[in-house]
């Protein structure tokens, strides 16, 4: 439903590291962010790929 209504650029997968995950073929080309304990790890890249998409964000209160 979300990657209907916002579409592929404006979805990212946060997804932790070691865990197994069949990714299905519908949602490949979306951006995956791994994060390996908390996933508070994964803020600056999210931030980063959102500011790509043209979504304003200051990356200093990251």
């Amino acid at each position: 439903m979300v990657l209907s209504v916002l579409g592929r650029k404006k979805v990212a997968v946060l997804l932790k590291t070691g865990v197994e995950m069949e990714r299905p073929s519908d949602i490949q080309g979306l951006i995956y962010i791994a994060f390996k304990d908390d996933v508070k790890e994964a803020a600056l890249t999210l931030a980063k790929e959102i500011n790509a998409q043209g979504i304003p964000i200051d990356l200093s209160k990251v």
